[in-house]
């Protein structure tokens, strides 16, 4: 039974990833009943002490096994990325660092060192050639363009008027 396990999950992770990123067999699992989780080395350049997990489920012992997923997972000890944080955050501690620092007495002080931190950081400047080099990229947009604007005549437009009334 678990040989036939490894030779499905074995074949599905090859199915899936090309095989000189698998390696060797490290273990089978069996988290809840029919269901196994058959781990495999992983040999993917960049990621140590990752390793690829197959899930297989067999609810029925009288039916055959089926693959439910095949995934990249990070072990225990596996390089991952720091915890995100939110940008308003990141900026709010940033102005709290330059008044700690005494380079902005006040949040309006730091968003002004902000942006012009920004601007010189910046080493795009728009020059003549790039002007040009935007008209020569082909055809040009037509410079005058028509709408068409569709008139509905209304009936309750002319109602309420008495042609008799405007000849008095």
């Amino acid at each position: 039974m678990k040989d036939s396990n490894r030779e499905l999950a074995l074949a599905a992770l090859i199915e899936a990833i090309d095989q000189e990123s698998v390696g060797e067999f490290l273990e089978e699992l069996e988290p809840e009943k029919g269901v196994f989780e058959i781990r495999f080395e992983n040999k993917v350049k960049g990621y140590a002490n990752w390793f690829w997990v197959v899930t297989i489920t067999q609810p029925d012992k009288r039916k055959p096994a089926t693959v439910s997923e095949v995934n990249l997972i990070a072990g225990p000890d596996a390089l991952l990325a720091p915890a995100w944080v939110p940008w308003a955050e990141r900026l709010a501690e940033f102005k709290r660092q330059l008044r700690a620092e005494g380079k902005a007495a006040t949040d309006a002080e730091a968003d002004a060192m902000i942006a012009n931190m920004a601007l010189s950081l910046s080493d795009h400047v728009e020059g003549q050639e790039s002007k040009q080099d935007s008209d020569n990229g082909g055809m040009k947009p037509p410079t005058k363009t028509r709408v068409r604007q569709r008139r509905i005549k209304r009936a309750d437009d002319n109602q309420g008027q008495d042609p008799e009334a405007d000849t008095e």
